[in-house]
This record gives C-alpha cells, sequence and structure tokens, in this order.
C-alpha cells in the first residue's frame, strides 16, 4: 500500500521551488496551461481573501543523497501552481472585471504583484497551500494512472487530456505531427485549440486517416482504441508519417487569399488529405490540382441553400445537386463516416475530371451565387435606408 501524507507550504516555498526548477510539471502525462486570465485573477483574489483552495498533490521522484535537493512532480493542482507562479512574476493583473470581492477590487484591481501594497505581498507569500505528498516509492507508471484516475470523472479535462497521461506511441507521434509549422500556414488551430490539445486529436484523427482511411469519429472510441493498440510501436518506418507530410507540402502549395478560408476549416482539410492520400494511391497526377481546388472554392465559397437554381443544363444541374450535397455534409454531423465519405467523393472527382466543360459549368455558377448575393445585399440596403427614411420622417 502506498503512503499519502498531507502537509502544508507557503507560496514563497512553493515559488521558490518551481523557479528553482525542484518543482515542476511533467508534460509526459500533465495537461497544458489552460487557466485564461479569469480564472487565475480570481484564484488570487481567493489567496488574498485568504480562504481555502484546494489541495494539490506533490510526488518527490529524485533525491540527491549528498545535498538532500529533491526533484518534486505537481501530479495535480498544476493550474493553480501555475496562475500564482505567473502573477508573482509579472504576468498578469488582477484585473477589476474578474475580481468579485469590493475591498480586493479597490485595495488591489488592475495592480501587478510588485504594485501592491506590503501588507496584501505578505498574504500571498504567506498564504499556506494544502499538499497531499505521495509517496516517493511509487513509479512513474503508477503516477501517471494515479493523474489519469485524479482525472477521470473531472469534467474540466477533455478526453485528449486525459489521453496524455498514457503512455503511448502513437500518442507522440501525433504529438510531435502537431508540432509541424504547416498548421499554423494553415491557420487550422487556435490558440484555445492547442491549450486543450485540440491540436494533438486532430492529427490522431489525421495519422488514422492515413493509416486505414475515413472511418466515423463521432465519439473519442477510435483515438482511444490507437493510444492503447499502439501504445508500444506504431508507424517505426515512418512511412504513415512520409505520407502525411508530402500531403502538407501539396496543401500548402495551394494556400492563398483564395483559398485559406476553405483550407483552415478542420473538416475541409480533413477532406484535402482523403483526396490527395487516394490519389497517391491511385497514382494520379497534381496537374491542375491548384486551379481545380480554386474553381471548387470559388463555387462553394457562394453557394447558399436559399438560393434555389433550376439549371437546364446537365453538367450545370449535376454541379448544382453536388456543391449542395458537399454542403450539407460540412454543415452538421461533420466527423461522421458518411459524411466524410460524401465529401471525399465529391471532391475527388472533381479534382480529377479531366473536362473543361465542368470547370466552365462552376465558374458560371459562382458567377449565378454572385449575382444572387449581391442582389440580396442591395434590397438589404435599400431596407435599411428605407427605414431610415422612416423613423427621421416620424421625428
Amino acid at each position: 500500500m502506498k503512503l499519502f501524507t498531507r502537509n502544508k507550504k507557503t507560496v514563497h516555498d512553493i515559488n521558490r521551488d518551481f523557479n528553482e526548477g525542484k518543482l515542476f510539471a511533467d508534460s509526459s502525462y500533465q495537461r497544458r496551461k489552460v487557466w485564461n486570465d479569469q480564472d487565475k485573477v480570481r484564484l488570487i483574489e481567493t489567496i488574498l481573501m485568504e480562504l481555502v483552495m484546494p489541495e494539490v498533490f506533490f510526488w518527490t521522484s529524485d533525491r540527491d543523497p549528498d545535498t538532500g535537493i529533491a526533484s518534486t512532480h505537481i501530479v495535480d493542482g498544476q493550474q493553480r501552481i501555475n496562475a500564482i507562479v505567473d502573477y508573482i512574476g509579472g504576468e498578469f493583473i488582477l484585473s477589476e472585471k474578474y475580481l468579485m470581492n469590493d475591498q480586493i477590487k479597490k485595495s488591489c484591481g488592475n495592480k501587478y504583484f510588485m504594485e501592491l501594497e506590503q501588507k496584501y505581498k505578505n498574504k500571498i507569500w504567506g498564504y499556506h497551500i494544502s499538499i497531499v505528498e505521495i509517496d516517493p516509492e511509487c513509479t512513474k507508471s503508477e503516477i501517471k494512472e494515479m493523474f489519469y484516475r485524479l482525472n477521470l470523472t473531472n469534467y474540466n479535462l477533455n478526453q485528449q487530456e486525459k489521453r496524455n497521461s498514457k503512455d503511448s506511441v502513437f500518442g507522440d507521434k501525433c504529438e510531435a505531427l502537431s508540432t509541424y509549422d504547416f498548421w499554423e500556414t494553415a491557420k487550422i488551430f487556435s490558440s484555445a485549440d492547442a491549450k486543450r490539445m485540440k491540436d494533438v486529436e486532430y492529427c490522431c484523427s489525421i495519422f488514422i486517416l492515413a493509416n486505414e482511411g475515413i472511418v466515423d469519429q463521432t465519439n473519442g472510441k477510435k483515438i482511444n482504441n490507437y493510444y492503447d493498440d499502439y501504445k508500444d510501436d506504431f508507424d517505426k518506418d515512418d512511412i504513415l508519417k512520409k505520407k502525411i507530410l508530402k500531403a502538407m507540402d501539396i496543401i500548402e502549395d495551394i494556400i492563398d487569399k483564395t483559398t485559406i478560408g476553405f483550407v483552415s476549416k478542420k473538416a475541409q482539410m480533413y477532406t484535402l488529405f482523403c483526396v490527395i492520400f487516394h490519389m497517391f494511391e491511385k497514382e494520379k497526377t497534381f496537374e491542375k490540382f491548384f486551379e481545380k481546388i480554386k474553381i471548387f472554392v470559388s463555387a462553394y465559397s457562394k453557394f447558399r441553400n436559399e438560393f434555389v437554381i433550376d439549371y437546364d443544363d446537365e453538367i450545370m444541374s449535376s454541379l448544382y445537386e453536388k456543391i449542395k450535397k458537399y454542403k450539407l455534409a460540412s454543415s452538421e454531423g461533420i466527423n461522421k463516416g458518411a459524411n466524410r465519405t460524401i465529401r471525399f467523393e465529391i471532391l475527388y472527382t472533381l479534382c480529377n475530371e479531366e473536362s473543361d466543360e465542368v470547370f466552365r459549368a462552376l465558374e458560371q455558377m459562382t458567377d449565378d451565387m454572385s449575382r444572387r448575393l449581391d442582389e440580396k445585399r442591395d434590397k438589404k440596403d435599400k431596407l435599411e435606408m428605407d427605414d431610415i427614411i422612416d423613423k427621421d420622417e416620424e421625428s
């Protein structure tokens, strides 16, 4: 049986140990820093009000027998520790709009730590944090399991953050893929995505796509299985990785101001990978690939379901229905296997279409949609102007 002891440490001691590297959050199983400014400010407010904050879990993994200096992991509570250290280090102010206590707002609002009155600084330095110290005899794998169990029912952690606490070669490969500059160029991930490891989760989907093709991912089961099934070995020869990087190069070549709005959508990026992987498999050439994608994107971006157009021309009518179908498969249930397949089949067919007539028809459809959008805007502007005139007359 492993032993757990309870202790207390002051913020001064914890801040010192953290800055000296004796206390740290291990990224091999911890999630990233995700707290926003409101979360951080309200924690500092709790400390200034001398109220109790939840206990944190520490584990001393190594100790130098000669100096007695130990390396201690923050097993649970890294968001709180980081917030305290960041405030003392001058990383943020106590924004008044987030403070709830009138006295704290008046005395400490909009101030950095160094700007606080001495008595408030001392309240922070002397604040005691309750600590659960985990038996040093625990192994790293036991600590990871403990972290996973601690957060198993914590709804603040998403599925990917929980997966990160598991040792998995597959997971490591996906995290490495998420660090490529390509994703920044394509503007796929927001800062919030990166904080919550949504970038890693998305790269899991791309690796799975490269490995076995389109699958349904309306829940996390598929990725969970990959983390478990490929925890010891995955893509040892980097065959899948090279395939993905080659596709990235092609996609990067088609990114410009006319396509970025389309490419930066996660569902459309996934579809592009589907198309390119299949073209690799079928040994298709990428001649005029950018030109064809650009024409499709122009038509797709102008398409509105509210515009009902009955084309007599068979090619125009067929393209209209395909884009309508593609639009629907991109607006709901985007991770369903069926909708992913619909998007892939339509875009793949167009990208490998030889007939110039088809693309002339797409360009004509784009012009039709643009004209209807202009008419709609003109009508809206006229209604707004009429409304202004009516109000002026009333007054």
